[in-house]
């Protein structure tokens, strides 16, 4: 009635006046023209239509305004209407167009030129990856889908088989799916007003026959209810899988224990654009560390271990410019981000406005004498170990993550690859708005591969990785407001590209924008009553230099690194135990720097970690009393690494225990509030077992009471190494001038010992039990 009454006054109007003009963006405010009867006889024809029109005319645009209108009133809420089927093309794809007989008209869909394809499908390979990763695009898959959302979506739940719309290769088909878990209210519910509180309606959809890392949001108009037999679906390479186990799955969803355990307990957010960021080989040659595989066998050992279920998923987004300038300078941002001139501010954008808590970085500064008695080689870079009153932080870009030269590549390479994605397909992508060519000024180094790398051997994509690096850090900034908010206790954040390398000017160690620092910098500054003080521990075995430049003068920000150091000889050269801070700063700065000892050279494992935390990290920020804790959470420390990014021998177990011990923290300091950020690790097995064990320790002990780690019995020792003693007590030395810690840590004698009831009766209890599961199942069970 309500749409008859408006369309009443509409050709009222239109009676009196004449004609409307009619925006492209609706009919938010209607703009009359002048009345024929006020028009000069002497108006050309190209001017707006009067009432001397004919009979005809006046007909069409009769018919024409009361299609919109019609439309306008459907769209809120006055006249449903199914959207129209498509086996190709989902309704959100064709926009606002109009319906004639439920025939959609098809959408246009973006191709890449003979250019594109060449470059992109040259040899099998990257078509696989593009087939592993979808089709890349700037927005998220749900943000390109019109939010029309048909009525029987009023009774979707969680583990029904639906169709939902996929991306293989450069378009979009309609795959078997489930549901895993919903957000927000159908739009019959909440009229599609989030102004009112309506919240969008978003799915998390599972795809049958894909692994558990093709998972995906989509919005309501990207899925539709199954239409005929089952059997006659199109589903992945491992086929149908059991209705048994997804019905058991919609049991849990809705049962009272996942409402106390599950719902608001711990999160989980990831998301396949984090995939697009990759070397433009594809690892035809050499196979990069840090790749798109890391995410996925993480998300397959979850999948394995079938915990998927027991994690709140949350939806990633992109890093606003603002977010990154909180901890970036202006130049980086426009190096690695495709800055819109037209629509930011132009003091967005200068180095006067922006928010710096960064220190100058002296970066080919000659360092100072070594503290320590160990003269380094001439092979490798001179240690950074300035005295604790100059407080530098210092970076040798020399060398790469894996130990390699720089080797710069000369001009006509570097222009060859700007050629090569300056060619047609990326224009033509350029123009429609997909993606942004984004050639970085330290885009000139040739890595192993051939390709062009940053900081000596950092793939970069100029077409993917910034994006990626974006979502990224949206993604830790979603994940920590859900945190802070009270809606979940803690959370772990499955994002690549890892961050802790990446300093305020500089992209560096596979790093671009710090996700930690722009979610702890956005987190003090959105919620300053309840977030004061921030906690960052750092157990990855590379020390994290951008973090430290970022916060070195920050009182409000305690940073806690562990890592291999080596006097140092080991990446990133950075990490000091005497660079303890700057200014307000000083002795918020804690660098647990480990080296092996020249006479019982051993490596680090689970006691030597263990032990650091036990002494050291936890006496220290229980007296900084965080209101929150962030864990840079690096896997490169795993049993299986190369000694020359990694070398250590940290388990599973060793990973969990670690987990445990801070997840007490925050409940004894923070009322919980913990956060993980994944950062390195590369050996894909280690990775995944390691941070299925470290998640583990964040669920609810109700949910997964055999996982749970008891300290008794936890350890094959409780007696670190003698490389690992003599480190912590250099530490000790330092940190008793800032913090309260006992004599006896100083003393030559002490040797960092655990508690006795640690150790284990039998040492081979305490190894990690491999279990054989079959490489590929018949039938994939569900979440």
């Amino acid at each position: 009635m309500e749409a008859f009454k408006t369309w009443q006054h509409a050709v009222e109007a239109w009676r009196t006046l004449g004609t409307f003009a009619v925006s492209d963006t609706g009919w938010g405010r209607c703009q009359t023209r002048t009345p024929s009867r006020l028009q000069s006889s002497s108006l050309s024809s190209s001017s707006t239509s009067s009432s001397t029109s004919s009979p005809s005319k006046q007909l069409q645009d009769h018919t024409r305004l009361k299609r919109k209108w019609t439309r306008r009133a459907s769209s809120n809420g006055s006249i449903r209407q199914q959207p129209p089927r498509s086996a190709k093309v989902s309704s959100a794809q064709n926009g606002d167009c109009e319906q004639k007989d439920q025939i959609p008209r098809p959408a246009r869909k973006r191709r890449c030129t003979r250019t594109s394809q060449k470059e992109v499908n040259g040899n099998g390979e990257v078509l696989k990856q593009r087939k592993q990763t979808g089709r890349p695009a700037l927005s998220n898959h749900a943000d390109d889908l019109n939010h029309s959302t048909p009525q029987h979506h009023r009774s979707l739940r969680a583990g029904d088989a639906v169709e939902a719309l996929k991306w293989t290769e450069d378009s979009k088909e309609w795959y078997c799916a489930r549901v895993v878990t919903i957000l927000g209210d159908p739009p019959e519910k909440n009229h599609g007003d989030k102004k009112n509180g309506g919240e969008e309606y978003l799915l998390f959809v599972h795809y049958e026959g894909f692994d558990a890392d093709h998972a995906d949001w989509v919005d309501g108009s990207s899925v539709r209810p199954l239409s005929g037999s089952r059997d006659a679906l199109r589903y992945g390479p491992k086929g149908k899988e059991s209705d048994a186990s997804w019905a058991d799955y919609r049991t849990f969803y809705y049962s009272k224990e996942a409402d106390l355990y599950v719902k608001h307990h711990t999160g989980l957010v990831q998301d396949l654009r984090m995939l697009w960021h990759t070397c433009p080989c594809h690892s035809r040659k050499a196979i990069h560390p840090e790749r798109p595989d890391r995410i996925c066998c993480i998300v397959q050992a979850l999948h394995a271990d079938r915990t998927l279920r027991y994690f709140q998923r949350i939806r990633a987004r992109e890093a606003t410019l603002e977010e990154l300038l909180l901890v970036h300078r202006p130049s980086h941002v426009r190096n690695y981000c495709a800055v819109n001139h037209e629509t930011v501010a132009d003091n967005l954008m200068t180095e006067s406005n922006a928010r710096r808590t960064t220190i100058l970085a002296l970066l080919n500064a000659p360092p100072p004498p070594s503290s320590e008695n160990t003269t380094p080689s001439p092979s490798c870079p001179n240690s950074p170990s300035p005295p604790p009153q100059q407080k530098e932080s210092i970076v040798r870009r020399t060398h790469g993550v894996e130990g390699g030269e720089v080797v710069k590549a000369d001009k006509n390479h570097i222009k060859q690859q700007r050629r090569r994605f300056s060619s047609a397909a990326a224009s033509d992508a350029v123009r429609n708005g997909a993606v942004h060519m984004i050639t970085p000024p330290g885009l000139i180094y040739e890595m192993t591969c051939g390709e062009l790398g940053i900081a000596v051997d950092t793939p970069f994509h100029p077409l993917y990785t910034s994006i990626s690096a974006r979502i990224a850090a949206g993604a830790l900034m979603e994940l920590t407001d859900q945190v802070v908010q009270g809606k979940l206790r803690n959370g772990f954040a499955l994002i690549r590209p890892p961050g802790h390398h990446a300093e305020d000017d500089g992209a560096m160690g596979f790093c671009f924008f710090n996700n930690v620092a722009v979610t702890v910098a956005s987190t003090l500054e959105k919620y300053p009553t309840k977030i004061k003080k921030v906690l960052i521990i750092d157990w990855d075995i590379h020390h994290g230099n951008g973090t430290q430049k970022i916060f070195y003068e920050s009182p409000e920000v305690l940073y806690i690194s562990l890592h291999r150091w080596e006097n140092g000889h080991f990446y990133p050269f950075s990490g000091s135990p005497d660079e303890c801070g700057r200014d307000e700063g000083l002795g918020k700065n804690v660098n647990i720097a480990f080296n092996t000892d020249d006479e019982k050279p051993k490596p680090m494992g689970d006691v030597e970690f263990i032990a650091a935390f036990y002494h050291i990290v936890l006496p220290i920020a229980r007296q900084f009393n965080p209101d929150m804790i962030f864990v840079s959470a690096g896997f490169d420390a795993a049993e299986g690494h190369p000694a020359n990014i990694g070398g250590y021998q940290v388990t599973p177990r060793g990973f969990a225990m670690l987990t445990k011990m801070t997840k007490e923290l925050a409940e004894e300091v923070c009322d919980g509030r913990l956060v993980l950020s994944l950062e390195g690790g590369y050996e894909l097995q280690p990775l995944a077992t390691s941070v299925a064990a470290c998640v583990a320790q964040l669920l609810s002990p109700v949910l997964v009471p055999d996982v749970q780690i008891n300290y008794k019995g936890s350890l094959n020792t409780i007696k670190p190494n003698r490389g690992a003693a003599i480190s912590l007590r250099r530490v000790a030395e330092i940190q008793r001038t800032y913090w309260k810690l006992p004599e006896e840590l100083v003393d030559p004698n002490y040797r960092f010992l655990l508690p006795a009831d640690w150790r284990a009766k039998d040492s081979i209890s305490t190894r990690p039990k491999r279990s054989a599961k079959p490489a590929n199942p018949s039938i994939v069970e569900g979440y």
